[in-house]
């Protein structure tokens, strides 16, 4: 548990210091939470190699199957596989408008799934100031108590032991935080994969 304590201690210290806040490659960003690396855009030339997309169109919307087709790509519960197998079906109901629908419907979902990321980022970067902040104010707690302690010639006080219970606290909250990110660093790289996986998809309908 002191071992704990002291990993904490340490993780929060190299935040309110600037360093690192999950190990891995360094980052620019102070407050950028998570060891991967922080990529803020995500080009649609990383992943498509396909025909001219409209992105900025809204004709789809007009187009109810369209529409439906975009919304399940877009829809990151929807097993890739699903996606896959709706993305055939449309193009095999033929009709000379199916390779511009598919076309517009893919444009339109990842649109969507792009934005999908960009909130993902700024919620991971709202996180990672907080935790900046807590890891600061955890800082000065814990040389709050060490002058207490120094000034008390070791003896403990009851100042001693506000102080440690706060310092206590703010350490759990910091750590509970900090491991329930984990999971939401991975977010951004899984919508990546999703949006490759339905690009190469459409390209192999088209």
């Amino acid at each position: 548990m002191r071992f704990a304590f002291h990993v904490v201690m340490a993780m929060a210290l190299a935040v309110a210091t600037g360093s690192a806040m999950a190990g891995g490659p360094p980052n620019t960003d102070p407050n950028w939470p998570c060891h991967q690396l922080k990529v803020t855009s995500f080009p649609l030339a990383s992943v498509w190699a396909g025909p001219d997309l409209d992105l900025d169109s809204q004709a789809w919307r007009d187009q109810p199957d369209v529409a439906d087709l975009a919304a399940k790509m877009s829809q990151r519960r929807a097993p890739i596989a699903e996606v896959e197998s709706a993305i055939a079906a449309f193009k095999a109901k033929g009709g000379p408008e199916a390779k511009d629908k598919l076309l517009s419907a893919f444009a339109a979902a990842f649109r969507d799934l792009a934005q999908q990321r960009s909130k993902v980022i700024e919620g991971l970067e709202r996180f990672g100031r907080r935790q900046r902040e807590m890891g600061e104010r955890i800082r000065e707690e814990n040389e709050a108590l060490q002058k207490a302690v120094d000034g008390n010639h070791g003896e403990p006080g009851a100042e001693d032991a506000e102080l440690q219970k706060r310092l206590d606290w703010d350490l759990r909250v910091f750590d509970d935080r900090r491991q329930s990110i984990s999971y939401v660093c991975e977010v951004p790289a899984e919508i990546e994969h999703r949006i490759g996986a339905i690009a190469q998809a459409v390209q192999q309908a088209l």
